[in-house]
């Protein structure tokens, strides 16, 4: 089985792609890194530390779709190709003249900077090699470089980049095991402890397993996800996980594949390699018991996890666990268990209401991988509504939850109401108010939720104003900014962000359709935060 997988993979790649920069490609990331709610979604390109590069088309198609200032990527390019597939090019610096021209002419249409251009088959074909934007750094990036993604163009799923340009990435180091965890689940919190090949653990009942562990590539620093995952007992399969067609609207189940409490702790990304029974992710295979082992005969039982990339490079590693009865009871992990006393129980198979009078709580069956202990706590204050606590660590949901609060009394504008959320920072939910009650989409139930007011227009700071450039320092320190939009005696100028926290804006007049004349002019900078709160500031110029 595990000969056949490994050919199979190295037969996919696709020999109508291509590299998409003019020079060998060298990894920063791999597809399917374990990350906080995502998966990493495709291959980080080095691009030797500038921006810049040329960009190309891996295959034939036509540009489908740009994006400006969504989802993190920054500068983005979607190209859609004949077999079927996605490719996905982000953080670019940006794009080839004709699609900046494109962009131009809709973020004027649009008086806005952030865009969201679909286009037709006909607008914008390329072909494979060809140019279609230079690498940046814009997004959420640390550094230049080139995210690259594919997806398959119907579902959408995640697809690993290497089946498609395995050929043109050398890759002769083996995977590395850093640490393995075993869970024995004798109580309603299961018990972790380290197990390693030099000294056999001692189990019984159900246990389950987990993995630390990062692929490696030759010269390079960086370290990178795995591909598949495999655990044996015995010499049987129990579990494996092929990280390739993740599908995009189960990012967040990542969270329940790995040990989320773990990682928050000590930024290790112990995976496990059991399967928690709300986890759907088709990317995890396991035996009738979802990976769960169970220990109960006196011998030794002989585990081994196989660790191959996408290459074939593979590594082996044995461990033995030491059957010995355990005057603990045993409590199984793959039913439901009681909620210790005061909490909640959030259960994976149920839709669950959490209800008090002003707030109630609706989280759909699904929204998590395994029953859910929530403790509810409500912090009398003298705001709009009490400030609710359900965990005071971070407790992440697949999907969008329900929260609804009611204000204690009658505001002016009840469309200035939002939900706050505060785990470390404060962030604003936002919401729709309707029938007395303001409605926000909460994706952790983590931290603390109170209604909030916000009537006050943002802060607009001139910086310059002169010499053909303008930069304006902009806040809200509320709900956030919606918008920012210039004009000169009327005419709409295009600001742009001039830093990645969003806190300046400007451009340069001469890259604007505004003539420069000389004379006097009327400058205006409208700026609205996300309850539709409005600051403007009024000068003359000259140009």
């Amino acid at each position: 089985m595990l000969n056949t997988l490994v050919a199979s993979l190295l037969l996919a790649v696709n020999a109508t792609f291509a590299p998409p920069m003019p020079h060998e490609i060298s990894l920063a990331g791999n597809f399917g890194e374990p990350r906080p709610n995502h998966f990493h979604g495709g291959l980080d390109i080095r691009t030797e530390g500038v921006e810049g590069k040329r960009v190309m088309s891996i295959g034939d198609g036509y540009v489908s779709r740009l994006t400006v200032g969504l989802y993190g990527f920054g500068n983005a390019v979607y190209v859609t190709h004949p077999e079927g597939y996605t490719s996905v090019y982000c953080h670019l610096q940006r794009f080839s003249p004709r699609l900046e021209q494109m962009l131009k002419r809709w973020q004027y249409e649009h008086e806005q900077w952030e865009a969201d251009i679909s286009l037709s088959a006909s607008d914008y074909p390329v072909a494979q090699g060809q140019l279609i934007a230079f690498s940046g750094n814009t997004g959420h990036s640390f550094g230049p470089h080139l995210h690259l993604e594919v997806h398959d163009t119907r579902s959408w799923d995640m697809l690993d980049p290497l089946e498609f340009l395995g050929a043109y990435v050398n890759d002769t180091v083996s995977p590395q095991v850093h640490g393995v965890m075993m869970y024995q689940f004798s109580g309603p919190i299961p018990q972790r402890s380290a197990v390693s090949p030099s000294s056999p653990a001692t189990a019984w009942g159900d246990v389950g397993f987990a993995l630390y562990a990062d692929d490696y590539m030759q010269n390079s620093g960086n370290h990178y996800g795995i591909r598949l995952t495999q655990l044996l007992l015995d010499g049987r399969e129990v579990f494996r996980a092929d990280v390739n067609g993740v599908p995009h609207a189960m990012n967040r189940m990542v969270n329940s594949w790995g040990d989320y409490d773990y990682f928050r702790q000590h930024d290790r990304w112990y995976l496990k390699s059991f399967v928690e029974p709300g986890n759907t992710l088709p990317i995890l295979q396991a035996d009738e018991r979802r990976g769960i082992v169970r220990i109960d005969q006196e011998r030794d039982y002989h585990l081994e996890y196989v660790l191959t990339d996408y290459f074939g490079n593979q590594t082996r590693y044995p461990f033995t666990i030491h059957g010995a009865p355990s005057q603990c009871p045993t409590v199984s992990p793959l039913g439901p268990s009681l909620p210790p006393s005061g909490q909640y129980l959030l259960r994976w198979n149920h839709t669950n209401v959490i209800s008090r009078p002003g707030m109630q709580l609706v989280v759909p069956y699904g929204y998590v991988g395994t029953d859910v202990a929530l403790q509810l706590q409500a912090e009398t204050t003298d705001g709009l509504s009490p400030a609710y606590m359900f965990s005071e660590r971070s407790c992440p949901l697949f999907y969008e939850a329900e929260l609804s609060l009611a204000p204690r009394h009658d505001v002016e504008d009840p469309t200035k109401l939002f939900i706050g959320w505060k785990l470390g920072n404060s962030l604003c939910l936002g919401g729709e108010y309707k029938d007395g009650w303001v409605t926000a989409r909460v994706k952790d139930m983590g931290g603390t939720f109170r209604l909030l007011y916000d009537d006050q227009p943002p802060v607009i700071t001139a910086k310059a104003t002169d010499g053909g450039f303008l930069r304006f320092g902009i806040e809200d320190r509320d709900t956030g900014i919606r918008s920012y939009k210039g004009y000169i005696d009327g005419q709409f100028v295009l600001l742009k962000p001039l830093n990645k926290a969003l806190t300046e804006v400007g451009c340069r007049l001469s890259n604007t359709p505004v003539k420069k004349t000389g004379a006097r002019r009327q400058l205006k900078v409208v700026v609205t935060d996300l309850r539709d709160n409005e600051a403007t500031y009024v000068t003359d110029i000259i140009y």
